[in-house]
């Protein structure tokens, strides 16, 4: 088991096992809020049978990991808006058909107009692609979940601008 820690890292996508059964971590799952620094990941099973060990307590705060809430407009989850930008650098901008073709869950159309509408037409995310890309490049030792973190933080700051708080 420590051979699947130690090579965890190489890839953002990656997670560590369930610390609870040890099995591979698919979404949603749960992340202590209390353990750490390094991350105490549970998957829905071991979370729901209250399991313990060493410090981590059943009562302990929680956030649940996942990528699957929308963000930019309803209709495309955060999972979505990855597959787009994903399968733009992939394909190449203006391939809408073989963009379409390797997101499976949208048509050309609605991935050419929710692009142009989010990306390109939106100086707010001008930037957006840039950090992706690094998001994309850095190296995640702790298994963060990087673009959960990133898209939170744009939706913290499209509700301060709604007047949300």
């Amino acid at each position: 088991n420590m051979d699947r820690l130690a090579s965890f890292g190489n890839d953002p996508f990656d997670k560590p096992p369930c610390r609870g059964c040890s099995s591979y971590l698919t979404e949603p799952y749960i992340k202590c809020a209390e353990c750490g620094p390094s991350p105490f990941l549970l998957c829905l099973q071991c979370f729901t049978r209250g399991f313990e060990y060493k410090k981590h307590e059943s009562d302990h705060k929680y956030e649940i990991m996942t990528s699957d809430f929308p963000v930019l407009e309803p209709g495309w989850t955060a999972q979505e808006e990855m597959a787009l930008l994903e399968a733009v650098m992939d394909c190449g901008f203006g391939n809408w058909q073989d963009v379409a073709y390797q997101m499976r869950t949208k048509t050309k159309e609605e991935c050419e107009s929710h692009y142009m509408k989010n990306f390109i037409n939106n100086p707010l995310f001008s930037s957006t692609l840039l950090s992706l890309r690094k998001t994309k490049d850095s190296r995640f030792a702790e298994g963060a979940i990087p673009f959960k973190r990133h898209f939170l933080n744009v939706n913290t700051y499209l509700r301060s601008l709604n007047g949300f708080k």
